[in-house]
């Protein structure tokens, strides 16, 4: 697994399956990482509740470290560290 982290330059929703957050410590300087469901009601809840988190830390101007493949960029954890 891999670990990006930074702050929440940028989350984009293009649809209810598909949301892509920008990470990393400037605006010019970030990975694009993506949050995707496959429409069931589980897989949708547990993206949503990621999303949240990441909007979150985003206007809260905190770091995140979202967990993701080693060759893909799905996100499947977030973390926010303590202040």
């Amino acid at each position: 697994m891999a670990e990006t982290t930074g702050l929440v330059q940028r989350l984009t929703v293009f649809s209810s399956t598909l949301t892509c957050v920008w990470i990393g410590p400037t605006p010019n300087n970030n990975e694009l990482l993506s949050v995707s469901n496959d429409s069931s009601a589980a897989d949708t809840a547990f993206a949503a509740n990621l999303i949240q988190t990441l909007a979150a830390a985003a206007t809260n101007y905190r770091a995140v470290a979202a967990i993701h493949g080693d060759s893909d960029a799905k996100i499947i954890s977030v973390r926010v560290d303590p202040v």
